[in-house]
């Protein structure tokens, strides 16, 4: 989902052009840009080839000597990085750049998602809380997780394990500072082959609880296979205290038996 941008940041906006594209980045204020597009007489058509919106293709060659990009998708504050790819010598013209407001001192950094974990990094973080957002198919953006602020060095990074469901999964973070102010991160998305399944707790008594239903394994510290089965639940009464290790869905766990 996402891609490296070196992007500078100016007083109200950010603009980074190289040959055939301009790089707009900043955060979203509730209104639309608007760019001029010249006509190309060596080609006979207009110069825009096309235009992103974090990462999505939101217009494809427009024709017309201008055009609208449409932002009302996002939520305010969230951060944005339009891309518009033109033909060479021929470059649009944005006429109301100042719609995109400058990063302030809080930004997202990084947001991804893999079997694993949801991590994302971001500085200017104080005092708030991150709520990670999840959505899959036609589904509304529903909270799965809560983290609060580290606040302990100039970039923080998170990690929440992963809600996924099989198919296409998109999340977003939404971090809300102490003076109730909103900040997204860029949305992204896991497309799961299977449901994830998780287990608590990690460190353990007598048993594991399973989010779903599937074959495990348990296995000591060196590698023995002591405990095998099928369900959600894995009972731990019979092992002796220590580190162990539980196989589900081709991944190994760790967890701790007391």
């Amino acid at each position: 989902m996402f891609r490296g941008l070196a992007v500078l940041f100016f007083a109200v906006f950010s603009k980074t052009l190289v040959a055939g594209e301009i790089v707009l980045s900043g955060a979203y204020q509730g209104k639309d840009l608007y760019v001029q597009n010249p006509f190309n007489s060596k080609t006979s058509t207009f110069c825009t080839n096309a235009v992103y919106v974090n990462d999505r293709l939101v217009l494809d060659k427009p024709q017309a000597s201008a055009f609208r990009i449409d932002l009302s998708f996002l939520p305010n504050n969230a951060l944005v990085v339009i891309r518009i790819l033109f033909q060479d010598n021929c470059e649009p013209g944005i006429v109301n750049p100042q719609v995109l407001k400058a990063p302030q001192s809080f930004q997202f950094l990084t947001a991804q998602a893999d079997n694993n974990s949801i991590t994302w990094t971001a500085k200017g973080d104080k005092n708030g809380i991150y709520y990670l957002e999840h959505k899959w198919e036609k589904e509304d953006w529903t909270v799965v997780d809560t983290v609060e602020v580290i606040s302990t060095f100039e970039q923080n990074k998170y990690a929440v394990e992963p809600s996924h469901i099989k198919g296409d999964n998109s999340y977003r973070v939404k971090y809300i500072n102490s003076n109730n102010e909103e900040f997204y991160s860029v949305e992204f998305m896991f497309t799961a082959a299977d449901n994830y399944i998780t287990f608590y707790p990690k460190i353990a008594t007598s048993q594991l609880k399973l989010s779903d239903s599937c074959h495990f394994e348990v296995m000591d510290f060196f590698g023995k296979v002591v405990k095998k089965g099928e369900g959600r639940d894995v009972i731990l009464v019979d092992l002796k205290p220590g580190k162990y290790y539980l196989n589900i869905q081709n991944r190994k766990e760790v967890f701790i038996k007391r």
